[in-house]
């Protein structure tokens, strides 16, 4: 399972967050075995201790769904979240299906999010930027390549862990 550092995660959602998940992610099409465990998970699952922010609990539904490849389940969960966060997952779920410029759209509505110096610790990551880099190597490959995946992994938690962090009771 990807390192979520500060996160307890609950078991009904371990299985869905599997290594397999992340070296899958962003690269093949929808993991078929994971969506039965998906269709049936609550926020209440997610969260056992309760949650605290809504918005933010279906941002990690949102997610969820995203890390195994179901674009259209995705989108209709963050395109009803009007949030920052609401607003990159939306982004990164058009990065997936390959309209960049919608998803550079969602980008500057999610503005300057507190997850980028998250994401491969650095500063100045750039949610655009990377999405020209993928539109770029799309160009050349039918996939990301390892290095590109490994940056939408390291994007993907980061802002996973940010909206269960802040979904979360204490």
């Amino acid at each position: 399972m990807n390192n979520f550092l500060s996160l307890e995660i609950p078991p009904a959602i371990q299985p869905i967050l599997s290594d397999e998940a992340f070296s899958n992610y962003a690269l093949t099409s929808s993991n078929q075995k994971a969506k039965s465990e998906l269709v049936k998970l609550s926020v209440g699952d997610c969260f056992p201790r309760g949650v605290k922010d809504d918005s933010m609990a279906q941002c990690c539904l949102s997610g969820l769904w995203l890390l195994h490849n179901f674009l259209n389940e995705s989108h209709e969960i963050s395109q009803s979240i009007h949030s920052p966060e609401g607003s990159y997952w939306h982004g990164i779920m058009h990065r997936l299906e390959g309209d960049y410029w919608n998803s550079k759209y969602w980008f500057r509505k999610t503005g300057n999010h507190p997850c980028f110096e998250n994401v491969l610790d650095t500063s100045s990551w750039n949610p655009s930027d990377f999405t020209d880099q993928c539109e770029l190597n799309g160009e050349q490959n039918e996939h990301l390549s390892p290095a590109l995946q490994e940056i939408a992994v390291s994007e993907w938690s980061a802002l996973f862990e940010y909206c269960y962090t802040n979904a979360a009771n204490d």
